[in-house]
């Protein structure tokens, strides 16, 4: 029973109980009722947060809200811990990748190394011939004053020179091959920085919306979890009263 219902059982009594000279002074028997009262409402009442709770006892208004903000703040946290896990998964991929694009690096830049040091080669090679067709150029002015031996010795380093240039021409055509393993690796390092960058945003932003759901939540402990409210009014909602 609420006040409302034992009060005025409790005056018929007093009524029927009384004397003339004693019903004209009915305040004194009120206060044993309004103490039963306030034990009743103290006994049925509660907290959301599940602690004795402090403060004005919630109206059924301000309950009904701190539900409907419970409720959603409950669902938006498991939308947030159920895009979690995937994104925690998507991001040990991305690692994968990029270790092993580690090693793949590590091949290119054997590679590089190996184009430097062919066109160092190249380079030498055509300084030779340079001075090889300077010093040709000079025996043939010379003609007959140039001796068997100075040809003798440009036809041997010609021989030489088409040799060096020759292997080198071997040894392009295979960096030529290797240049398409370099530009796999780079359109793959391409993709997976696309990848990182891309899951970096979106876990900017879930952490984001992680932050907001915890703000909310200490916003609602706030105004909701530390104070009371009446039972009644809580199944009457559940209720859709």
């Amino acid at each position: 029973m609420n006040r409302f219902e034992l009060l005025p059982v409790l005056l018929a009594a007093l009524a029927c109980l009384a004397t003339p000279s004693q019903a004209q002074t009915p305040a004194k028997p009120t206060k044993p009722a309004a103490a039963a009262t306030a034990k009743s409402d103290d006994a049925s009442t509660r907290s959301l947060g599940g602690g004795k709770g402090s403060g004005k006892i919630l109206s059924r208004d301000e309950l009904r809200n701190c539900i409907q903000q419970q409720e959603t703040l409950t669902a938006r946290r498991a939308e947030v811990e159920a895009a979690r896990a995937p994104l925690d998964k998507e991001k040990e991929a991305i690692l994968a990748e990029q270790e092993a694009l580690k090693l793949d690096r590590d091949k290119v830049e054997g590679l590089r190394g190996q184009v430097l040091e062919l066109n160092a080669r190249y380079k030498a090679l055509g300084e030779r011939i340079a001075a090889w067709n300077e010093r040709a150029k000079a025996a043939q002015d010379a003609n007959s004053k140039a001796s068997n031996k100075d040809r003798e010795l440009l036809d041997q380093e010609r021989a030489e020179i088409q040799t060096q240039q020759k292997s080198l021409e071997g040894e392009r055509s295979r960096i030529t091959e290797a240049q398409a393993t370099v530009a796999a690796f780079n359109a793959s390092a391409a993709a997976t920085d696309r990848k990182s960058a891309d899951w970096n945003q979106r876990n900017a932003q879930l952490t984001e919306r992680a932050k907001a759901v915890n703000d909310d939540r200490a916003e609602w402990v706030r105004d909701c979890a530390d104070r009371r409210y009446r039972e009644d009014d809580e199944t009457a909602i559940r209720r859709g009263q």
